[in-house]
């Protein structure tokens, strides 16, 4: 039999205030004598009728009194899903919180939407990571909402965006005027030595099979500063899908931080990302001071084997 709190008290009084027998009272009860023994030993001993324990998890009220204003306070600043924010949460407030609390209290203020192009994987397949940071980059162009053309450079190792330009038409002058700012404006061990890009006619001729073509502007920037130029398999998106995520995560918060340099900030400085270090929370600033060459043994390794491995 079930017990309730009811039950317990009757338990009980009928045992030490009644002094009936444990047997007996089991019997009418339909549970165990020594659960019955259990019981009344605890009331004698404290002179108070025990609470029923509710098994399962812990209840919602042995949660901190603020917890839906910390879940919709990650929520707003790191625009983050409850996946996320319950990992910040125990890491950061080490506090024992389940996915599925988050997510019902976020659907519970409508702050839950369905991404309509989430897809479930169909195989797993091998993430390509650089070791270093630094030494290879990713560029692509993308429409935002707003028509403007938008290319980033972000760092392949630590997830890092040097910079990034909002224009209103595409161009391999652009590209190469990008490019060389961010070569100027970081002080490296090394210099950027390869570039991962998609078929594009802003990155390629494509006209022509050979490469590089010297009279495109951006193949022959890259030839001139010793620079690889990697393109992505026709086909597949994966080759250079690290900066296609990011674009993601541009079109979430670039226009309600105001500013790309407020994006900027946000997304390298401020917001974990879960492709790094998760479990320390780490940013891509983070990631790429840890992860940049420091040594000259480590220049010479990677000068040896970093470069020219992507498939």
């Amino acid at each position: 039999m079930k017990l309730d709190q009811d039950d317990v008290t009757r338990i009980c009084q009928r045992v030490v205030d009644h002094e009936m027998d444990t047997g007996y009272v089991a019997e009418q009860f339909d549970i165990s004598r020594r659960r019955v023994q259990q019981l009344a030993k605890q009331y004698r001993e404290s002179g108070e009728i025990p609470d029923l324990d509710t098994p399962g998890r812990k209840p919602y009220a042995e949660f901190p009194d603020d917890l839906e204003e910390r879940i919709l306070d990650l929520h707003q600043h790191l625009g983050a899903g409850a996946d996320a924010i319950s990992h910040v949460l125990r890491v950061r407030d080490d506090l024992s919180i389940a996915t599925n609390r988050v997510h019902a209290i976020l659907e519970e203020f409508e702050r839950v939407t369905e991404n309509p192009n989430k897809q479930g994987r169909r195989r797993p397949w091998v993430r390509f990571e650089r070791k270093y940071a630094g030494v290879t980059v990713h560029m692509d162009w993308y429409r935002n909402n707003r028509d403007d053309h938008v290319l980033a450079v972000e760092d392949d190792a630590s997830r890092y965006v040097f910079d990034l330009i909002e224009t209103d038409s595409s161009s391999a002058a652009a590209i190469v005027e990008l490019l060389d700012s961010v070569c100027e404006q970081w002080e490296c061990p090394v210099p950027i030595l390869e570039v991962i890009t998609d078929h594009g006619s802003e990155f390629v001729n494509t006209h022509q099979d050979d490469r590089p073509c010297l009279d495109h502007d951006f193949e022959g920037y890259l030839h001139d500063n010793d620079i690889m130029h990697t393109l992505g398999k026709v086909g597949r998106p994966q080759s250079n899908g690290k900066i296609e995520r990011f674009y993601q995560t541009y079109d979430k918060h670039r226009w309600r931080l105001g500013s790309v340099d407020a994006f900027l900030t946000f997304y390298n400085e401020e917001r974990p990302h879960m492709s790094l270090d998760w479990d320390n929370l780490e940013t891509p600033k983070g990631a790429f001071d840890r992860l940049r060459p420091s040594s000259e043994d480590d220049i010479e390794d990677l000068l040896a084997t970093e470069v020219g491995t992507h498939e």
